[in-house]
This record gives C-alpha cells, sequence and structure tokens, in this order.
C-alpha cells in the first residue's frame, strides 16, 4: 500500500515541476485551500501567492544548459520517500535540482486526502541542499 500511494504522491509532485505547474485549474485542484509553503529562500507565501506565482512562470522564458536534456522538467527530482501521519495525511520527502542554475534543495510536503478522496498539497517547504556535484541522470521525474 505504501508503493502504491508513494507513486501516486509522487505524480503530483512531479505535475508540479513540469507543465503542469503552470495550469492554474490544475494548481487550484491540488492546493489545499490552506496551503502554505516556506520556499528555498525562506519565504512564507499562501496559496494564492503561489498560484500566481506559478501561473506567472510561463511567459518567462527558461533558459537550460545545453548538456541538460530537452525533456528534463523544470525542476529535476529524485530519492522520493513517505512517512504515513494518519490514513489520510502524509510527508512526502525527496531532493531537488534546478537544471537551469544547478541549485539543490530539500524538499518536504505534506498532503492530506479530503472528503473527495482527493490528495491535496497542505504545506511544502524547500530548503538549500548542502554543497556537492550535481548529478542531473539520476532524476526521477
Amino acid at each position: 500500500m505504501s508503493e502504491t500511494l508513494l507513486e501516486e504522491l509522487k505524480a503530483l509532485e512531479c505535475s508540479l515541476h513540469a507543465a503542469r505547474r503552470n495550469d492554474r485549474e490544475w494548481l487550484e485542484q491540488i492546493l489545499h485551500p490552506e496551503f502554505r509553503e516556506i520556499t528555498r529562500s525562506g519565504v512564507m507565501v499562501d496559496r494564492v501567492e503561489t498560484i500566481a506565482s506559478l501561473t506567472g512562470e510561463a511567459d518567462v522564458p527558461v533558459e537550460v544548459p545545453v548538456e541538460v536534456p530537452v525533456e528534463v522538467p523544470v525542476i529535476v527530482s529524485s530519492d522520493f520517500s513517505l512517512i504515513r501521519l494518519a490514513a489520510d495525511a502524509v510527508i512526502v520527502n525527496y531532493h531537488t535540482v534546478n537544471p537551469q542554475n544547478r541549485l539543490a534543495a530539500l524538499r518536504c510536503s505534506c498532503w492530506v486526502r479530503g472528503d473527495s478522496d482527493r490528495w491535496q498539497l497542505i504545506f511544502h517547504q524547500g530548503t538549500p541542499a548542502a554543497g556537492g556535484d550535481v548529478d542531473l541522470s539520476r532524476h526521477q521525474c
């Protein structure tokens, strides 16, 4: 059960790292009404700010280094793990790398399953990862 759940939540996380991250309708479905995020830079933002920021990205061209495959998403993610807090609440931890600037982060997301039996992201935090070489070939999504 945990592996299936991890795969389901990993797919939802990865949807936020590629083209769907700019889809307002998708973001309004996947982000819980009480969503909060502590960004990689240490700023607390709410659901409205997050949706505005992500949908605004669609208008900004992204330059990716030549050695990065074209199909690589905006954020490269790996090393997913799951902690079950309750039947309808889990934490997903993973690593990310931004292919554009090669900045690495440790990520933590809290997902809750509501009355509609749909998982929604209620909290997310990104923390800069300690230095080291970044291997973009290890990405899982």
